[in-house]
């Protein structure tokens, strides 16, 4: 069943959203719903809800309504100069045609991808359930007590270096979180078939403080479409003891690098040792999987890139 609310209230009158999936943009829930993969139920079309659909200054920052399409994002110029490291995280997701489509909910909301679950339903059935499927193994690493499929948000790390809030809702109740918080809780339940039952209204962003500076890096095979290799993003006010650093796309949620931070806020940071610093605590915390067309060993040596990030950021 298709449904198309034009108002929250409407959403408000259903009685469990786990028994829906919601649809923004579709650019990742329609593709897994045809090849089989996921099993939608029924379909709610948040498209429609203005509320989702604005980019808008607040009393306690911008807020961006989880139907904002990536290109939205990326053209808007309030965006472009207080959240630069968000604007160009939106501009080199995907291709142009999906970022016209995608949203930056769906961005964040999106499903972790493996190779053996990311695979027709046919294809799946020749092997146990996996954790996602409501199985007790992760076939990428069969002592692993969780899914290790890895979650490649190209958004969410720049969300993370701005200290945003994601607002939602759960039953009828309006809650918030900081989007690390947010995108950790979705993580862990993506890894399991249990249905998320909450939904997104967006997110508020505090307003930057004076002389911030921000940026995002993405390495991926190709320059459009691909999903990246790695993800990285930075926010920094110099002379200050504030940085916040994200790697995404090497574990299952994004990375926070504290320790890298430290090194970044001391008296003379200095850009290469800031970079080794920054590829040993990546290799640290990372988890990597097989994944089609990358070796993770070529997956390590691209934390390297890193070192482009610090260059604008210094």
């Amino acid at each position: 069943m298709y449904r198309r609310p034009e108002t929250l209230e409407e959403i408000m009158k259903i009685d469990s959203l786990k028994k829906v999936s919601i649809l923004g943009g579709g650019t990742d829930l329609v593709p897994l719903i045809k090849t089989g993969v996921k099993d939608c139920g029924s379909l709610i079309d948040i498209t429609h809800i203005p509320e989702f659909r604005q980019i808008r200054k607040t009393e306690n920052g911008w807020f961006i309504g989880a139907s904002v399409t990536l290109s939205s994002l990326s053209e808007n110029p309030d965006i472009g100069v207080l959240y630069p490291a968000l604007a160009k995280a939106a501009a080199k997701t995907a291709s142009p045609q999906i970022r016209s489509i995608g949203t930056i909910g769906g961005n964040i909301l999106q499903d972790r991808r493996c190779m053996y679950f990311n695979q027709s339903a046919y294809w799946r059935s020749s092997l146990p359930l996996c954790y996602k499927t409501g199985g007790t193994i992760c076939h990428q690493a069969p002592a692993s007590p969780v899914c290790r499929a890895i979650y490649y948000s190209d958004t969410a790390p720049a969300l993370c270096v701005y200290h945003a809030k994601a607002l939602y809702y759960k039953g009828n109740l309006s809650k918030s979180l900081p989007v690390s918080d947010f995108i950790r809780q979705h993580t862990v339940l993506n890894g399991t078939a249990e249905p998320e039952d909450i939904l997104l209204e967006g997110f508020l962003l505090p307003f930057p403080e004076q002389n911030m500076k921000s940026d995002f890096e993405k390495i991926s095979i190709r320059n459009s479409i691909d999903f990246p290799v790695v993800n990285f993003a930075g926010s920094f006010i110099p002379g200050t003891q504030k940085a916040c650093l994200y790697a995404g796309a090497v574990a299952p949620f994004p990375v926070r690098l504290e320790k890298t931070e430290k090194a970044l806020v001391s008296p003379h940071p200095d850009l290469n040792s800031l970079t080794a610093t920054a590829v040993e605590e990546i290799r640290s915390l990372s988890l990597l999987i097989k994944e089609p067309g990358i070796s993770p060993r070529i997956k390590r040596e691209s934390f390297q890139n890193i070192r482009y990030l610090f260059q604008d950021l210094l």
